[in-house]
């Protein structure tokens, strides 16, 4: 029996009005949810094209679409199920059926009339009535594992080098920065290629590599680099960071005498508390990391003066400093997620790029437009294509919120619900059409978003999965869209011991608190 919050939130998913994001844990039912919600929309809307259902997978869209004609099936019976949420889901069907009939919308005979799609189906099909504005032609076919045209693209690339063109001198500014390797040049490419969802989006077209942006892109760089010291300082329980300030301290000063140009001599500055999380303190948090971590990332399980703890034969301070430090490695040998920030926070990159590192970014940027533009090429040569291309080529065919294609302003009247499963195997890419389909939407306009998926289930990193997406908008919600957040925690499926067994098992391998920027959910 679910708990009365998960009853509660069960039957607030069900209000038609509003919009929500449903984090639903495996075997929590958000199928049968997702199903009540779509045959709750079959029996308001003016005609089923209206719903649009999107998945991940083929397999859960034809288990989604099999669902709803079952239960359509089902409600033509008279005798209602005996377990209340059968019963639920046959109520709306059965409302479901009363509109069918009313409207003639013949679903049982026609089941094509319900849109449930996965996600790269429903691309496709934007950028087949958009085949110019998508700038794919149309008639590619789609591989799902597009390497060897990434490969062939890399090779295009790196023939660059013997050209006299802006393109040709990045390339050989790439190429000498990696030693003259062609084979380490190769590999950046594709790898650049593999993950340029996260770039394309932002560059569909050539853009000015200036000073300007310089500053922008160290700003970004610096926000990064805050954050994970912002997660490692969260990580300090008071009780470790109380033990270990006065130990850093005494570390520091012993280095500035036995090694003054040793990097963890800026120990000896700390106050009575952690640093602040600040780039001016990532000198700090370093040697922190140093302090606490061998070289191989490892907790420490020995000290001695190499890093500030001198021997302890002939001084009591120092034998106590000393036993005191064990004793917190120990107390710190079961801080996982705390001994991985740490980890994060030792190959931290300082925020201002050298002149050298800058020159290298700067002709990687100017290469992009080169790179896609090379890829696009291939794709029509050899009538080809890949999933983030069909995605991309969605959104263009949509346009822009401000400047909308045909295609966006007829979507934008004719979808009035959307219905998003697997939220967490969500792209930017497909978060950016998302966003999209839904620019042009209003407050109580009568419209409705309803996402669900699990953070902790996010498995498509391959297909550019960002699970920080599913943080972000359940935190902040969707542009102009206002979403409810709703929690499933009743397992259906699993025993409460199997679960709390699982549960104590992978608790060390899931953060203590969600970090959005880069995609860590906590339980």
């Amino acid at each position: 029996m679910p708990s009365i919050a998960d009853q509660r939130d069960r039957e607030q998913a069900l209000d038609l009005t509003r919009s929500f994001i449903v984090q639903a844990p495996a075997g929590s039912g958000k199928t049968e949810l997702l199903i009540q919600r779509y045959l709750g929309l079959l029996g308001a809307v003016q005609f089923p094209e209206q719903i649009l259902a999107v998945t991940f997978t083929r397999k859960a869209a034809e288990e989604m679409k099999s669902r709803i004609i079952d239960a359509l099936h089902t409600a033509q019976n008279p005798t209602p199920p005996e377990s209340a949420h059968q019963r639920k889901t046959w109520q709306l069907a059965k409302a479901a059926l009363a509109k069918n009939s009313k409207e003639s919308w013949h679903l049982l005979e026609n089941p094509a009339r319900l849109k449930i799609q996965t996600i790269d189906s429903f691309c496709a099909g934007l950028t087949q009535q958009m085949p110019i504005m998508s700038k794919t032609g149309g008639g590619l076919s789609i591989q799902e594992n597009a390497r060897n045209l990434y490969t062939e693209t890399a090779h295009r690339i790196l023939a660059l080098v013997e050209e006299d063109s802006r393109a040709g001198e990045s390339a050989r500014i790439i190429l000498s920065h990696l030693d003259n390797s062609k084979s380490s040049f190769l590999k950046r490419v594709i790898q650049l290629l593999e993950k340029r969802d996260q770039w394309m989006v932002e560059f569909f077209d050539k853009f000015p590599v200036t000073e300007n942006l310089r500053i922008y892109q160290e700003k970004i760089l610096s926000a990064l680099i805050e954050n994970i010291l912002l997660d490692a300082q969260k990580s300090f329980s008071p009780q470790i960071a109380v033990k270990l300030i006065p130990l850093a301290v005494y570390s520091g000063r012993i280095l500035a005498i036995e090694k003054p140009d040793h990097d963890n001599v800026c120990l000896q500055s700390l106050t009575d508390t952690l640093p602040d999380p600040s780039t001016d303190n990532l000198s700090q948090w370093k040697a922190l990391a140093n302090l606490l971590l061998t070289g191989k990332d490892e907790l420490r399980k020995t000290i001695n003066v190499s890093m500030g703890f001198p021997s302890a034969k002939n001084d009591q301070k120092a034998r106590q400093m000393k036993d005191d430090f064990l004793d917190l490695l120990e107390n710190l040998a079961s801080e996982t997620e705390l001994l991985n920030l740490l980890t994060e926070v030792k190959r931290l990159p300082d925020p201002k790029f050298s002149d050298e590192e800058w020159t290298v970014l700067q002709a990687t940027l100017t290469l992009l437009p080169e790179i896609s533009a090379t890829l696009r090429k291939i794709f029509i040569e050899q009538q080809k294509t890949d999933f983030t291309e069909i995605s991309l080529a969605a959104s263009n065919a949509l346009g822009e919120e401000l400047n909308p294609t045909d295609l966006l302003l007829y979507l934008d009247t004719r979808i009035q619900h959307i219905l998003l499963d697997e939220y967490q195997d969500t792209s930017f890419k497909q978060h950016r059409l998302l966003k999209l389909l839904t620019a042009g939407w209003e407050p109580e306009d009568g419209r409705s978003l309803f996402i669900v998926g699990d953070p902790m289930q996010s498995i498509y990193r391959f297909r550019d999965a960002e699970v920080g997406i599913f943080l972000r908008t359940q935190e902040k919600g969707l542009e102009n869209i206002p979403l409810t957040p709703l929690k499933l925690k009743t397992n259906f499926r699993s025993q409460k011991k199997f679960v709390d067994w699982a549960n104590s098992c992978f608790k060390n391998v899931f953060p203590n608190f969600n970090d959005e920027e880069i995609g860590r959910a906590h339980v």
